[in-house]
């Protein structure tokens, strides 16, 4: 039900879009995310995952962050020119969701990796990096040169749905933090809410630059490891190790 809804919500996006209301259609794809984190939650808590969900959320995720978002990035980014060249990028994002998501589904199968680990930034996320550049220009853009930083700007987050950079989820949290989580979240949701302009993009760049903390993080934790190693092996003053 929670997937279906989430499809639903981004049906009634691309109806928007069309509308040329991209606002409101911001505000319905970033509902379906939300929907989108919370089916596999839901299922785990009910007890009923199963391949057929898993599959049902890969289609789901590539028709309301694939294509709603591709043919936004059409139909904002160059309805005023350049609109050959729009169908392309479109596109470039559009299959960069559709191998995203079948290369998660290969990886999950063999449990490739930690449950706590996404290879590549997860579509949903790439939706909204794109709805969050949307939020902040607000008007659909008109010279050539907006519309090739728009361009560029989209084909980053096409890349970074198919590269190899390692992006954490909440799963495998220490139960120690659940508080802070909990709390955490509260003040995401109020201010996403409140200020939905603003929430929105900071909170969406945050997570696309998360990777530098963790490898900034994991290269401190490598070097603090080998000084520990380094100092254990040094010899006591009678020559021992």
């Amino acid at each position: 039900m929670f997937t279906i809804f989430s499809l639903f919500l981004g049906y009634l996006a691309i109806i928007q879009i069309f509308k040329g209301n991209f606002i409101n259609a911001i505000y319905l794809i970033t509902g379906s995310v939300v929907l989108d984190g919370f089916d596999g939650t839901v299922a785990r808590l009910t007890k009923t995952e199963s391949n057929f969900g898993v599959q049902l959320d890969s289609l789901v995720d590539a028709v309301a962050f694939g294509v709603v978002v591709g043919v936004m990035i059409y139909f904002w980014g160059f309805s005023e020119a350049f609109t050959q060249a729009g169908k392309v990028v479109g596109f470039v994002f559009l299959s960069a969701g559709i191998i995203r998501l079948a290369r998660f589904n290969v990886l999950k199968e063999v449990n490739a990796f930690a449950s706590n680990v996404f290879v590549g930034l997860p579509i949903p996320l790439g939706a909204l990096s794109i709805c969050s550049f949307i939020l902040i220009v607000k008007e659909p853009l008109k010279t050539s040169t907006e519309i090739l930083v728009f361009s560029a700007y989209v084909l980053i987050i096409s890349f970074l749905m198919i590269s190899n950079v390692k992006y954490r989820t909440m799963k495998r949290i220490d139960s120690k933090h659940n508080l802070l989580i909990l709390f955490l979240l509260a003040i995401v949701v109020a201010s996403v809410i409140n200020f939905p302009t603003y929430a929105l993009p900071a909170i969406t760049f945050i997570y696309l630059s998360s990777p530098l903390y963790f490898y900034i993080l994991a290269g401190r934790k490598k070097r603090k490891d080998a000084l520990t190693v380094e100092i254990e092996s040094i010899p006591d003053r009678r020559g021992k190790f």
